[in-house]
C-alpha cells in the first residue's frame, strides 16, 4: 500500500477511504486537503494524519504516493490545473486519480498532466443516502464497481492505485472516457432529470391537497429528486450532449405511450410494458425475482457469531429476510452482510432495529 495518500476534498467517499485505512491499522498516512471548517471536523474524528487547506499547495503536493481528487467536478478540473502549474514541486512519480461522475473533460485534462504525474480517471460507484465524512463507512466500497480510464501509454492500473482498489474490496472495470459518459447519461444522469421532472411537474393542486396519498410507485420514482443541485450542476454541464440525447429518446417514448393511450392502442401499450418488464428483470440478473427487493448493507466485525448477532434482532421482531449475501470479509477487519427485503418498510425497520442494537446498517444505493 501507499505510504502517503492525499485526499483533495473530504466528503463521504474520501472519508470512507480514510476510515477503511484507519480501521485496518495500515502503515499508510492520510493527508486531507480541504476547507478550514472541514479540516477542523476531520481532526475531531481522527480520520487523517495531516491537514492542509487548498491554497497550501506547496506543502500538500510533495511526497504523496497517491493523490485522489474527491471534490465536485468543476473543482476537480481546477485542482488538475493547480497540479499542472506546480509539477516542479515533485521529485518522483506521483499517481493521481479522481472520483468525478463524468470523465471526458476530467481525463482530457488529467492525461495531459506533465511528468512525473501519472493520471488515471476514476469513478467509484458507491454512496449512501447520508452525506458528509461524518457518515464515513469503511465498507462503503465493498463489491462496488470502480470504473477507471487509462491514458494511451498505460495498459493497466498503476500498482499503487490497484492495491488500494483491492484493499477497499471494489470491483474495478476499465472503460473509455466517452463510453463512460454515454453510459452514465442513459443509466444515471437522464434518469435523475426524469425523476426531477416528475417531482417538479406535479400539479400544484395535487401537491397541495393529495400528496399524502402517494404510493410506493411515486415515492420510488421521485427518490432521487431529492439530490443536491450543487452536485448535479457540474454533471449536467460536463455531459450535456449525451444527457440531451438520452432525454430526447426517453421523451419520444413517453409521447409514443401518450399517443397509444389516447388512441386506445392497448396492444402497443402492452408491448412497452413487456419490454420494460424485461429491462427491469435484467437488473436482477441471477436473482430471478419477479418483484424488486429493498437491500441494506450491514457492517459485521470479523469475530464468531457476528452474523447471528445481526440476524437475531430481526427474527425477534418478525422481519422477513428474502435474500442474504455475505460480501467480502477481510480478516481482522470484518466485512458486510447484504440483506434484502420484500417491502421498503421492512428494510427501514431493519436498519432501525440493528442500529438500536449497536449494529451499523445503511440502505444499499
Amino acid at each position: 500500500m501507499a505510504k502517503l495518500i492525499t485526499l483533495v476534498g473530504f466528503g463521504l467517499l474520501a472519508g470512507s477511504v480514510a476510515a477503511a485505512v484507519k480501521q485496518a491499522g495500515l502503515q499508510t498516512a492520510i493527508r486531507v486537503v480541504s476547507s478550514k471548517r472541514t479540516l477542523q471536523k476531520a481532526r475531531e474524528l481522527s480520520l487523517a494524519d495531516e491537514f492542509f487547506e487548498y491554497e497550501d499547495v506547496q506543502n500538500w503536493l510533495p511526497n504523496s504516493d497517491l493523490i485522489l481528487l474527491c471534490s465536485p467536478i468543476k473543482h476537480i478540473l481546477a485542482i488538475i490545473e493547480v497540479l499542472k502549474n506546480n509539477a516542479g514541486l515533485l521529485d518522483r512519480e506521483t499517481v493521481v486519480s479522481d472520483f468525478g461522475s463524468t470523465k471526458e473533460q476530467i481525463c482530457s485534462m488529467g492525461f495531459a498532466l506533465p511528468e512525473p504525474y501519472v493520471f488515471v480517471g476514476g469513478h467509484p460507484m458507491a454512496g449512501s443516502e447520508k452525506h458528509g465524512f461524518g457518515h464515513s463507512d469503511p465498507s462503503l466500497f465493498e463489491n462496488a464497481y470502480w470504473l477507471y480510464c487509462l491514458p494511451k501509454n498505460l495498459t493497466e492500473v498503476p500498482e499503487i492505485l490497484n492495491e488500494l482498489l483491492v484493499f477497499l474490496g471494489s470491483r474495478p472495470i476499465r472503460i473509455l472516457p466517452d463510453e463512460h459518459d454515454f453510459a452514465m447519461a442513459w443509466l444515471s444522469h437522464a434518469p435523475q432529470l426524469l425523476s426531477t421532472s416528475i417531482a417538479a411537474g406535479i400539479s400544484q393542486n395535487t401537491a397541495k391537497n393529495h400528496l399524502h396519498l402517494a404510493g410506493r410507485g411515486f415515492r420510488d420514482m421521485t427518490r432521487i429528486a431529492g439530490s443536491s443541485w450543487g452536485v448535479w450542476k457540474d454533471i449536467l454541464e460536463t455531459n450535456k450532449k449525451n444527457i440531451t440525447e438520452a432525454l430526447g429518446t426517453y421523451t419520444e417514448k413517453v409521447l409514443e405511450i401518450k399517443r397509444e393511450l389516447a388512441a386506445e392502442q392497448l396492444d402497443e401499450l402492452k408491448d412497452s410494458f413487456l419490454r420494460g418488464n424485461q429491462t427491469r428483470a435484467n437488473l436482477e440478473a441471477g436473482k430471478n425475482y419477479a418483484y424488486p427487493l429493498y437491500e441494506i448493507v450491514v457492517h459485521i466485525p470479523d469475530e464468531p457469531g457476528s452474523i447471528l448477532k445481526s440476524l437475531s434482532p430481526l427474527a425477534e421482531k418478525n422481519i422477513n429476510i428474502r435474500d442474504i449475501e455475505l460480501m467480502k470479509v477481510r480478516e481482522g477487519i470484518g466485512g458486510t452482510l447484504l440483506l434484502a427485503f420484500r417491502a421498503e418498510d421492512d428494510a427501514d425497520n431493519a436498519i432501525e432495529i440493528l442500529e438500536n442494537n449497536g449494529i451499523y446498517a445503511r440502505k444499499r444505493t
